[in-house]
């Protein structure tokens, strides 16, 4: 449910709901992972 309130605020936590939010979770996670490994690779390849 924290994940349904951080994501969608204001939304009720149906299953549907809860679901969005975890996807949107694991979307923002996968992002982030390719963020930083192109920080590293942009810092040591200059």
């Amino acid at each position: 449910m924290a994940l349904a309130e951080r994501w969608l605020p204001g939304a009720a936590p149906t299953p549907e709901n809860m679901g969005t939010a975890k996807w949107l979770e694991d979307e923002y996670w996968r992002r982030m992972e390719i963020a930083v490994a192109n920080g590293i690779a942009h810092a040591l390849n200059g």
